[in-house]
C-alpha cells in the first residue's frame, strides 16, 4: 500500500512539474533564469514523494528537513492551484467575444503579467498560511442545544480534540505544552480524542506523545481512532493511549453517572478501518448495544463526519468528529465542502447534531488559511427551547 501510494505521488509530482514548466517558461526568458526556475520546480515536486519516503523508512527525522519538505508540498500545491486558476480565466478569456478585439501584442503583455501574478498570488497565500499555522493551537468556544436535556447536564463540558498529528508539529514540545494548559483549564467534564492524534509507530512516537498523560478531566480522556493511526498499527496506539489512563472506545461504549443521570459515551473505529483489518469495521450499532434505553444524552465519537448516515434510528443526540482539517489551506478550503457533507463546525442531521472540529494540529504543511486555527473545541450543552 505505502509502495502504491509513494508511485502515485511520484507520478503526480513529474505530471504537475512539466505542467509548471510549460506554462510558467517562456522563449523569451533567458537561459539562467529559465534553469533556476527548473531547479525550483524539481526541488518543489521532489518534496511530497521523498517526505512520504522518508517518514516510513526513518525512526526520526531532523525537523529541518521535515518542515523544508513540508513546506515545500504546501508552496508546491499553491503554485500549481494558482497557475490552474489563471489557465482557467484565460481559457475563458480566449472563448469570449472580447479576445478577437485585443491585439497580439496586448495578449501577450497579459500573459506574461499572469505568469508574474501567479508567482505573487502563490507567495502572499503561502505567507499568510504559515503564519495564521503558528498562531495554534486556541479555544474555540460552541453552545451546542440539546433537546431534553435535563436541568443537571446543562452546562456539562467536553473538550474535543482531533486531527492532532503529533509527529508532524513544529516546536511539537511547546505546542503540547501550550494545548495542555489551555484544556486542563477548560474545566472540561470529558475530553473526546477524536482520531489522528500520531503520525507514527509507537516505538517512534511514545515520547513525543507522554505529556498528554496530563491532560485532566472530571470524567477522563475517551480515544477513538482516526485513519492515521491505522497506518502506524491502530492495535499499539489503542493498547498504548489505554497504558496512559484513556478509555479507549473500538465500537464500544462507557455509561457515566452524572448528577444522577446516564450519560453514554459510544465511539467507533475509523470508517475505513475495514480497509486495513476487516474485524475493525465502523459499527456505531455495536458500539451502542446495550447501553441505557432511557439514558438522558447519547454521544458519538467517530472520527469521519461520514459515520453520520450510520447512526440513523440509534436516537443519538451529537456526534463529535475530526478528519476534515476543515480544508486546512486554499483551495482545499473549498474543496473540502464538496467533498463532506458535513465539513465544519455544528451540522444536524435530523434530531442528532453532528460537530466537525477543524483540526487541533495539521498535516503536512504547516499552512491554514481556515477561519478556526488549531482547534481545541470546547463544547457547552444547554437545554433546547420547547
Amino acid at each position: 500500500m505505502q509502495k502504491l501510494f509513494l508511485l502515485i505521488a511520484c507520478l503526480i509530482s513529474i505530471a504537475a512539474m512539466f505542467y509548471l514548466m510549460r506554462r510558467l517558461q517562456t522563449q523569451a526568458q533567458s537561459v539562467w533564469f529559465k534553469r533556476i526556475t527548473f531547479l525550483i520546480f524539481v526541488a518543489l515536486a521532489a518534496c511530497f514523494p521523498l517526505y512520504v519516503q522518508t517518514r516510513t523508512t526513518r525512526s526520526e527525522l531532523d525537523p529541518w528537513f521535515a518542515s523544508a519538505m513540508t513546506y515545500g508540498m504546501g508552496a508546491f500545491s499553491l503554485l500549481l492551484t494558482m497557475l490552474l486558476i489563471r489557465d482557467g480565466i484565460w481559457l475563458m478569456f480566449k472563448f469570449s467575444p472580447a479576445h478577437k478585439h485585443v491585439s497580439p501584442k496586448r495578449r501577450e503583455f497579459l500573459r506574461n503579467s499572469s505568469r508574474i501574478g501567479v508567482w505573487g498570488a502563490t507567495a502572499a497565500v503561502f505567507g499568510t498560511a504559515a503564519h495564521h499555522a503558528q498562531n495554534a493551537p486556541n479555544l474555540h468556544q460552541i453552545k451546542v442545544k440539546i433537546e431534553n436535556l435535563p436541568p443537571e447536564l446543562e452546562g456539562f463540558t467536553i473538550v474535543q480534540i482531533s486531527d492532532l498529528h503529533v509527529g508532524q508539529l513544529k516546536n511539537e514540545a511547546d505546542y503540547l505544552q501550550r494545548l495542555i494548559a489551555l484544556v486542563n483549564g477548560a474545566g472540561a467534564d470529558m475530553i473526546a480524542m477524536t482520531g489522528d492524534i500520531v503520525d507514527g509507530h509507537v516505538a517512534q512516537m511514545a515520547k513525543a506523545i507522554a505529556p498528554l498523560a496530563q491532560l485532566q478531566s472530571k470524567y477522563g480522556t475517551f480515544f477513538v481512532t482516526g485513519n492515521h493511526e491505522y497506518y502506524s498499527n491502530a492495535d499499539d496506539w489503542r493498547s498504548h493511549f489505554a497504558s496512559m489512563g484513556w478509555q479507549v472506545l473500538a465500537n464500544q461504549h462507557q455509561v457515566l453517572q452524572v448528577n444522577g443521570h446516564a450519560v453514554v459515551v459510544g465511539g467507533v473505529n475509523d470508517l475505513k478501518a475495514a480497509n486495513f483489518k476487516a474485524a475493525d469495521a465502523c459499527d456505531p450499532v455495536h458500539a451502542f448495544q446495550g447501553s441505557p434505553a432511557d439514558a438522558a444524552l447519547k454521544l458519538l465519537l467517530a472520527h469521519h463526519p461520514s459515520t453520520a448516515p450510520l447512526t440513523d434510528g440509534l436516537q443519538l443526540d451529537l456526534q463529535l468528529s475530526g478528519h476534515t482539517h476543515a480544508g486546512q489551506y486554499f483551495p482545499f478550503t473549498w474543496l473540502v465542502q464538496w467533498v463532506h457533507q458535513y465539513s465544519q463546525g455544528l451540522n444536524r442531521r435530523d434530531a442528532m447534531q453532528v460537530y466537525v472540529n477543524s483540526g487541533t494540529g495539521y498535516w503536512g504543511p504547516a499552512l491554514r488559511t481556515t477561519d478556526v486555527l488549531g482547534e481545541i473545541s470546547v463544547i457547552k450543552l444547554e437545554r433546547a427551547p420547547a
